[in-house]
């Protein structure tokens, strides 16, 4: 190969050996970086990210990757930030749906009752997911999202009629078995109804309602569960307080009368 103005051959001025080099120099904050990329065939895309980073976390405690940092990015970053942003609406939405039961009920401690409902979604939620085989993803946590409105409803509903009976001078239990007779009807209707209409959704028959099914299986597993043993363990909890509030009262009321005496 001739080089320069005077056509001097390479070989004359240079050694020329072949190397093997890489093709491109990717850096992430100024250190060298290598890109690893792959389609999943599995739609658990969690679960898949899940599995990698067991094998990464064996390969680090082997000392196989000593001084190089291993991340996982694409979906996987995505699906994480997304999570954690899911997780704080929930947070903020369990606090406003609580503040503004405050207010209508003027009581900090009724609304505590009708919170105990939300953890009785998860009792059919997760188990809906397990028995359909669908992964927790971003359209399942919206699921959950929903259900603190849905769920907290029917305990509003029933808690808020025993209260009108107890303001005109029933008692307790009289109060709570007046109220479930009254409403158990419209809280099994609206739950049976919610249930019908996202059947077709849960089942994903076609392409475009994979995503979704999640969120619909999710809403009917926390439905159904939380319809029925809303109405048996918020009365039984609602009771369980009031009860304890009328023993705080006498106690109350004794140390003031042994204190005066």
């Amino acid at each position: 190969m001739p080089v320069g103005t005077g056509n001097v051959p390479l070989s004359q001025i240079a050694t020329v050996s072949q190397q093997e080099t890489q093709a491109r120099v990717s850096r992430v904050d100024q250190s060298p970086a290598a890109t690893i990329s792959a389609d999943t065939t599995s739609q658990d895309t969690g679960g898949v990210s899940a599995e990698i980073q067991k094998e990464i976390n064996k390969l680090q405690a082997a000392g196989k990757l000593s001084g190089v940092t291993v991340t996982l990015s694409g979906v996987t970053e995505e699906m994480n930030s997304a999570f954690g942003g899911l997780i704080v609406s929930m947070l903020v939405a369990i606090l406003l749906v609580y503040l503004v039961m405050v207010l209508v009920f003027n009581s900090l401690i009724d609304p505590l009752v009708i919170m105990f409902s939300l953890p009785l979604a998860t009792i059919g939620a997760f188990p809906a997911l397990f028995i359909t085989q669908r992964a927790i993803g971003i359209s399942a946590m919206i699921g959950f999202l929903m259900l603190i409105g849905i769920v907290v409803t029917n305990a509003i509903v029933l808690l808020d009629l025993v209260e009108q009976h107890r303001r005109r001078g029933l008692p307790m239990y009289e109060a709570l078995l007046q109220g479930g007779r009254t409403r158990v009807r419209p809280i099994l209707m609206t739950a049976i109804a919610t249930i019908l209409a996202l059947i077709p959704l849960g089942l994903g028959l076609s392409q475009g309602e994979i995503i979704a099914s999640e969120l619909a299986t999710v809403v009917i597993g926390g439905l159904f569960t939380s319809t029925f043993l809303t109405l048996i363990v918020v009365p039984v909890v609602y009771s369980l307080v009031e009860d304890a509030k009328v023993r705080a009262r006498h106690l109350v009321g004794a140390e003031q009368e042994h204190a005066e005496a």
